[in-house]
């Protein structure tokens, strides 16, 4: 009950436009996982599409993304975090639409690099203008955990609507998911306040904001511990994969640990966000979520003859740190940025996460093979390794940070 009135009273206390905000991550993800998902099988399955045009089409929405969320962030601390927030959303609209009704490849690109574009538009805006319609690191930890609750139940809604979607059509599927970001742009439009929040201060060059921003070093610093997060999430999509397959699992036991993954989230990130505000404060709560993470990989080390086992203890492990430390990796950034350039901090933290997610991916897909084996002992090690000293590093640096204003 305690719980609860703490959560009701974060919730009264916040602004018109950060709830708007919150409420976003739930329709965001619930439109994005309504069709991403089965994207692949419908371009492979139903339009016939060779692997590489595939790939290239899923690369293409990644790149788009990953790579211009500084891009968006600059630009929305130039012109204001709402009309880049509606554009995003307008643009995804239509790149959503437009996936759902193509069927070649130049226009499945085009499609692909809107929807891509969209997400670098809207989404280093969205954390910024949360962070800052938040008063205090308090108000920002509690908004962000309650975003993070909010995206994830949109992950578990999606592929439900998805499903019951793709039993008409894949275009069908398209063009709700198109609808649901109309209906976003909509909400923005009417809602969040017409002028910005970035004080009206004239803002510096491109090249002198870049300057100041890669001349941070605490923030730098900040950045390379923080962004393991990334590394270790996306070994999701990659290393435990393989090892089901190479295991001679089925299939579906990966959907068993994103439905595990998403349930821990929905159930528990309240009151894991409580324990760190009470108990454990947010160096300690970021340096034991991300060591945690790693150390969920250990697993499949310890009990390689029972992988039913390994992946399951593997996946309670990575979720329990994951909503422990995520949502305090975006409260905490804005201590090493100004008000007025809070877009471009957070869109170089997220374009900074995906560029290690690349490159560790490549490497790790490289050590796989070209027949997709479970991956050697090592692998294991390295990802492990790589959590717990990230997660050591980061304790210590953010702790002489984390009575700043």
């Amino acid at each position: 009950m305690r719980l609860k009135a703490t959560v009701v009273r974060d919730w009264q206390q916040l602004s018109p436009a950060a709830k708007l905000l919150i409420l976003n991550g739930l329709a965001f993800n619930t439109g994005f996982y309504m069709l991403m998902p089965f994207l692949a099988n419908h371009l492979g399955g139903t339009l016939g599409l060779a692997g590489w045009a595939s790939g290239l089409i899923i690369g293409m929405r990644v790149f788009s993304q990953q790579g211009l969320f500084l891009v968006g962030g600059m630009l929305g601390d130039r012109i204001g975090y709402r009309p880049a927030i509606i554009l995003g959303c307008l643009v995804r609209s239509m790149g959503f639409s437009l996936l759902g009704w193509a069927n070649n490849l130049p226009l499945l690109l085009l499609a692909a690099c809107l929807t891509g574009f969209a997400g670098a538009l809207f989404t280093p805006c969205a954390q910024a203008y949360l962070a800052a319609e938040c008063k205090d690191n308090g108000q920002r930890q509690a908004a962000f955990s309650l975003h993070n609750l909010a995206s994830t139940a949109g992950m578990l809604l999606g592929p439900l609507i998805g499903l019951a979607l793709l039993s008409t059509s894949f275009m069908l599927t398209g063009l709700v998911a198109g609808v649901v970001f109309f209906l976003l742009t909509w909400a923005q439009w009417k809602i969040l306040p017409a002028d910005s929040v970035v004080e009206k201060k004239a803002q510096p060059s491109i090249r002198a904001q870049w300057s100041t921003l890669i001349s941070n070093r605490p923030f730098l610093i900040f950045c390379s511990f923080a962004t393991a997060y990334q590394l270790l999430f996306h070994q999701l999509y990659l290393a435990v994969p393989a090892f089901i397959h190479g295991n001679h699992l089925d299939k579906s036991w990966l959907s068993v640990l994103f439905t595990i993954n998403a349930l821990i989230g929905v159930l528990l990130q309240l009151p894991a966000s409580a324990l760190v505000n009470k108990r454990l404060g947010t160096p300690v709560g970021m340096g034991i979520g991300l060591a945690m993470m790693g150390a969920s990989y250990l697993p499949f080390i310890l009990f390689p003859s029972f992988p039913i086992a390994a992946i399951i203890s593997q996946i309670v492990l990575f979720s329990v740190g994951s909503i422990l430390c995520y949502p305090l990796f975006s409260a905490f950034l804005p201590k090493y940025a100004s008000q007025t350039a809070l877009g471009a901090y957070y869109g170089f933290y997220s374009s900074f996460g995906g560029c290690i997610a690349l490159f560790s991916n490549l490497l790790v897909g490289a050590l796989l093979g070209s027949h997709f084996l479970a991956p050697p002992m090592f692998v294991w090690l390295l990802l492990s390794a790589w959590g717990i000293l990230a997660g050591f590093g980061l304790y210590h640096h953010t702790k002489a940070h984390a009575t700043s204003a």
